[in-house]
This record gives structure tokens, sequence and C-alpha cells, in this order.
């Protein structure tokens, strides 16, 4: 079995086979997570006005200085990623997999989720298994067994490989 990696994230264009394996499961636990990841964060701002919040335009950018523009361009940085619904969905159906397959495995439930998590937010693996005391060829072994479980189970279910 081949380990993904952060090159993996972006591969959203990949291919899928025409059934279900440990590796394709991978993949879509790691699209769910950077799915996940190009959310809108929901950010609590104290009430500093009465006044509603501007939207800015590119036409309003014109005037303003250098650092100001600057500021508004990079938070249009990520504009361009959003999420559809369809991706949205496919997020959703991969969650239900840890949390309605995986139940009476929780240690292989917990290294999946955490190892596609680290996978799509571009954490750092060797930190998180220091963290946590976990040994490598362990947790690497649960979490290939949380995805051959995952993959075993839809293919009895019959579930088309999306």
């Amino acid at each position: 079995m081949q380990r993904q990696t952060t090159i993996s994230v972006d591969a959203s264009d990949a291919i899928a086979p025409s059934e279900w394996t440990a590796e394709w499961v991978q993949h879509r636990m790691i699209l769910a997570y950077s799915v996940e990841r190009r959310l809108p964060q929901s950010r609590h701002r104290p009430i500093a006005s009465a006044w509603p919040v501007m939207k800015v335009e590119f036409s309003d950018l014109l005037g303003r200085a250098d650092d100001a523009r600057d500021k508004v361009f990079q938070s249009w940085e990520y504009a361009g990623l959003g999420v559809s619904a369809e991706d949205i969905t496919r997020m959703d159906e991969a969650q239900d997999w840890l949390r309605v397959i995986l139940a009476p495995h929780p240690l292989e439930r917990q290294c999946l989720s955490q190892w596609a998590a680290a996978v799509a937010y571009r954490l750092s693996l060797r930190q998180l298994l220091a963290r946590r005391r976990w040994a490598r060829s362990t947790f690497y072994r649960h979490v290939s067994a949380g995805a051959f479980i995952v993959a075993v189970e839809l293919k009895r279910q019959g579930k088309q490989c999306t």
C-alpha cells in the first residue's frame, strides 16, 4: 500500500477506480478535510459599529494606498477556492464513514481522521505523532486498517465508487 502525502491533497481530478480500495478511501478522506479547510470560517467579531460591513469592490481599490490595496487583495486570494454543493455532500459522506462504519473501531477511526486532517491541512505528521506519543509504524497500520475496513464495508453495501 502506498502512503499518500501532501502532494496528493490537490489531486481532486483523480479518476475513481472501478471498486472501493483502501487507497481510494484515504484519498477521499483527504479531499473531505481539504474541502473543510476551504469552507469559510465564521469569525466572531465584536460589535464595533452599528453600521453594516462594507463590501469592497475592485473599483474602490483604485485610489487606495498600496498597503490597504494589498490587504484587500490578500483577502480575495482564496475567493476562487470556494466549494460546491457536491464537494460538501462528498465531505459529509466521508465524515459519515468515520462516524458510522468505524464506530466499532475507535483507534482506526482516530488515526485515519487525524492522518487525513494533517495531510489536508498540511500539518506535520511527525509533530502529531510526537505530541500523541504514537509509534509511526503502528499509526500507519491503524490508518491503513481503518481505510481497508471502510472500503470493504462500502463494497459490501454495493456503493458506487466516486
